[in-house]
């Protein structure tokens, strides 16, 4: 006989706990994410602001993201962002590759190699300072 979990108790997927908006607290650019069902904005603080869809592989390791600019700078529009992540508790780790590169990070590099953008945010929550 099956174990029936707890009424109303589900598993929030990765694509569920990335709905919403995150800033950065570490890493080595300030920047703001907003992520709305599979559609993404994102704004490099004081600089570009990149906006577009989406794709999740929560079951790769690291897990990976793919990200296709569709508004954004002329030289990155209809590229493709190969990224990884690790979303937990309100808290994203992301580091994306150079937009229309073929090569994927197989590990998040140290915060302050300034090679890439790797990022660490924090979801803002309704009603929470900024």
């Amino acid at each position: 006989m099956p174990v029936l979990s707890p009424a109303g108790h589900r598993t929030r997927t990765d694509l569920d706990q990335l709905q919403g908006a995150w800033t950065t607290v570490a890493g080595n650019r300030e920047a703001r994410l907003l992520v709305t069902g599979r559609r993404f904005a994102f704004e490099f603080v004081g600089g570009d602001i990149y906006m577009g869809t989406f794709v999740l592989d929560p079951g790769a390791d690291p897990r990976q993201m793919d990200m296709l600019i569709e508004a954004g700078p002329l030289e990155h529009k209809d590229l493709i962002a190969l990224c990884i992540y690790h979303v937990e508790d309100g808290t994203l780790r992301w580091c994306p590759t150079r937009p229309g590169s073929v090569r994927r990070l197989a590990a998040f590099p140290a915060l302050d190699d300034t090679r890439y953008f790797s990022l660490v945010f924090r979801q803002e929550r309704p009603g929470r300072g900024h």
